[in-house]
């Protein structure tokens, strides 16, 4: 490898390193802030209420109510596990491993990941939730333009990981010819 490729390369592995560990510090920061909003305050809530008693009836109410968050703060767990599949495809650009088949399929699982969460997101928590609070009884879309693109954009996400599947696996046939 030439002198002018290899400074460039080695950036972006030292770049690489540091986001994977960054991917998974902000998938930690969205699981506990998650957690915290959607989960543990909603139940707070429920017990300063005074609807959480110690019969049956307060126990439902508090499964009910963690139940109905837990749904809500589902995408966002979701868009953490992305993240830490992201994070192993980062890890293995930092040890300079571009073109391994653990990092492309990676690429893919982030994205179907991401998926995942903006289907949860847009349709099935909405409805869900519409379901578990006996609002409504239909479907529930909550379809926002940037929601949209981000369906595309993850939806584009993988079918690189996939393109990049493909390529690891010509790669790796040609070696063993060689």
């Amino acid at each position: 490898m030439t002198e002018g490729a290899a400074a460039p390369l080695e950036r972006a592995q030292k770049l690489a390193g540091g986001a994977a560990t960054l991917a998974v510090v902000a998938a930690i920061m969205i699981a506990l802030s998650a957690a915290g909003r959607e989960i543990a305050g909603p139940a707070a809530d429920a017990l300063r209420s005074r609807e959480v008693t110690p019969d049956l009836r307060g126990a439902l109410n508090l499964v009910n109510a963690v139940g109905v968050f837990w749904v809500a703060a589902l995408p966002s767990f979701m868009l953490a596990g992305a993240l830490l599949d992201l994070g192993r495809v980062l890890e293995e650009y930092g040890k300079g491993q571009f073109f391994t088949l653990k990092a492309s399929v990676s690429v893919r699982k982030a994205a179907e990941w991401a998926l995942w969460a903006l289907a949860f997101k847009i349709l099935i928590s909405p409805t869900l939730l519409s379901w578990i609070t006996q609002e409504g009884r239909g479907f529930i879309w909550n379809l926002e333009p940037f929601d949209l693109g981000l369906v595309a954009f993850a939806a584009f996400m993988m079918v690189l990981g996939r393109v990049l599947e493909a390529a690891v696996r010509i790669k790796e046939e040609n070696d063993e010819i060689v």
